[in-house]
C-alpha cells in the first residue's frame, strides 16, 4: 500500500522538556508519501518521505526561526478495525534554515544541527482509502545549544 499525506503542524523549541523562554509555537504544514506493508493481520510496518518545517516565533515580535527538513519516518502501526495507533522514529535532514528579524531574512548564526532524530506516537482513523491521523514528535538530538524540536501534526492521507 502506498499513499500521500499532508496536514497542519505546530512546532516549538524546548530545552530540558520545557518551551524555550521568549518563544511561541510556529504553525506550518507537512506533506509527503508513504508505503506500508502488512507484517501480520493487525500489524504493519511503514516508511515515508516528507517535507516539513519546524521553528519558533519570538514572543511579542514578528521575528521567527524556521528550519526546513526532509524527514524519513519509520513506524509500526497496530490496527483494530478502522482505528489505529502507531509509533516510530525518523531522521530529519535539514535542507534550509532562515531567521526573519524585522522583516529581513538571514541565515542564523550559529546554524542549527543538520540532522534531527524524532520519536513519535500517534493515532488515527481509516475509512476505505481515506485516513485522518495525529502524531506527536519529540526531537532526540540537540539541534543548537541544548534546544530540541517538538511538534504536533494532524492531517489526512489517501492510500492506493
Amino acid at each position: 500500500k502506498i499513499g500521500l499525506r499532508a496536514g497542519y503542524q505546530n512546532s516549538m523549541f524546548t530545552r530540558d522538556g520545557s518551551q524555550v523562554a521568549g518563544t511561541d509555537p510556529y504553525s506550518s504544514f507537512y506533506v509527503g508519501i508513504f508505503k506500508e506493508k502488512k507484517l501480520i493481520p493487525l500489524l504493519s510496518f511503514g516508511i515515508g518521505l516528507e517535507y516539513m518545517q519546524a521553528g519558533t516565533n519570538y514572543s511579542n515580535t514578528n521575528n521567527k526561526l524556521v528550519i526546513n527538513y526532509l524527514d524519513l519516518p519509520l513506524y509500526l502501526k497496530l490496527k483494530l478495525g478502522p482505528v489505529f495507533v502507531l509509533g516510530g522514529a525518523g531522521v530529519n535532514f535539514k535542507v534550509g534554515e532562515t531567521q526573519d528579524i524585522n522583516g529581513i531574512s538571514t541565515k542564523p548564526n550559529p546554524a542549527s544541527n543538520g540532522v534531527d532524530v524524532p520519536a513519535f506516537l500517534g493515532a488515527g482513523f481509516k475509512l476505505f482509502f481515506f485516513t485522518i491521523e495525529g502524531r506527536y514528535n519529540w526531537g532526540l538530538i540537540d539541534i543548537n545549544d541544548g534546544i530540541h524540536n517538538q511538534y504536533f501534526q494532524i492531517g489526512a492521507a489517501v492510500s492506493f
